[in-house]
């Protein structure tokens, strides 16, 4: 049995292919980090509106509550979710400066 020698790849092919495979390595690595970087950025985003959400809700809540208890209806609500936002946007504000 002989050997085949367009079967059996030279130093130069072997170099080049080695080449190929680090590049492709390279650019996957590359790739990486910028979709780590728009995960930061959707993180603080999905954050942010958490806390408007949460912080709309919560005064809303506390608003029902006063209602509820102190017979001031509609008021406690309507009272309830502004502070519940302007506690929110501040809370928003204060984290983004970080």
């Amino acid at each position: 049995m002989t050997e085949d020698p367009q079967d059996d790849p030279t130093d130069a092919q072997k170099l080049k292919d080695l080449d190929q495979r680090l590049n492709a390595i390279a650019a996957r690595e590359r790739g990486e980090k910028s979709d780590m970087a728009a995960e930061v950025g959707a993180n603080k985003g999905y954050q942010a509106l958490g806390e408007l959400v949460g912080g709309i809700l919560g005064g809303l809540g506390l608003g029902w509550l006063s209602d509820h208890y102190l017979h001031t209806r509609p008021w406690g609500m309507i009272v309830g979710a502004i502070l519940g936002m302007v506690a929110a946007v501040y809370t928003i504000v204060k984290t983004s400066q970080k």
